[in-house]
């Protein structure tokens, strides 16, 4: 199930790029990525992971990227990132980056790095 048509061509990139070699649909409450003054959590849409990074990736319509809301999310997922990254720098993982899409830039033929390397946030 996915809330977009946009999501779901994005899994469909997910699956077939060899690029990534892990994906998934987070469960409700796997990440505790807190927002608006940590009241509220925000569940990214897709975790991937490639030979030398792990992406949480969000989908949104072109209109909606920079609504208040959406911006705020993205700063608490950056941070959760940051953080991540500092921890699996120590333990020898793999760094962790956000990736905003909008979703004109999302086909089924599309390339997961055409659709990653030009939204990677921070």
């Amino acid at each position: 199930k996915f809330d977009s048509r946009t999501e779901q061509a994005l899994s469909c990139i997910l699956e077939n790029d060899r690029e990534v070699l892990k994906w998934l649909r987070p469960a409700p409450n796997q990440f505790r990525i807190y927002w608006s003054h940590n009241s509220k959590l925000y569940e990214p849409d897709f975790v991937a992971e490639t030979a030398d990074c792990i992406y949480l990736i969000e989908a949104k319509a072109v209109n909606a990227i920079d609504m208040t809301e959406i911006q705020a999310k993205a700063q608490a997922a950056l941070k959760y990132c940051k953080y991540a990254t500092e921890y699996t720098a120590e333990h020898g993982g793999k760094p962790w980056k956000y990736v905003l899409i909008p979703h004109d830039q999302v086909t089924k033929t599309s390339s997961f790095r055409g659709v990653v390397a030009p939204n990677i946030l921070g």
